[in-house]
């Protein structure tokens, strides 16, 4: 999976903070990765939301599901979504400047500064 912007509260996940990400098209579209960005977390949310039961497991929706929940202070919904990337298997999340991270790598960070 090519992910093409990875971001949190404005870090990008090369320092391993992580959030918005968008990868190859799927149903949400770019994983409303440009929604996020751009501050509409409702419009985030809503295409963040699984179209089917395979598309609940997805790590990239779940960690952008997580990073809205985070920005929008719903702190228990976050962590939620990021122990359930940890329970899937890991998944390669590949950014567009080359550089590469586990899906739990992604979740574990998200999840310290989570303050868990």
């Amino acid at each position: 999976m090519v992910i093409k912007a990875l971001i949190v509260g404005g870090v990008a996940l090369a320092s391993l903070c992580a959030g918005a990400v968008q990868a190859a098209p799927a149903a949400s579209g770019d994983y409303a990765a440009a929604a996020i960005a751009s501050g509409q977390l409702t419009e985030a949310e809503r295409a963040l939301q699984p179209a089917s039961y395979a598309d609940a497991d997805d790590p990239a929706r779940l960690i952008n599901i997580a990073t809205v929940f985070a920005r929008t202070q719903r702190l228990d919904d976050a962590r939620a979504a990021l122990t359930r990337v940890r329970a899937l298997p890991a998944e390669q999340l590949e950014l567009a400047n080359g550089a590469s991270y586990s899906s739990h790598q992604i979740a574990a960070a998200m999840l310290q500064r989570l303050g868990q």
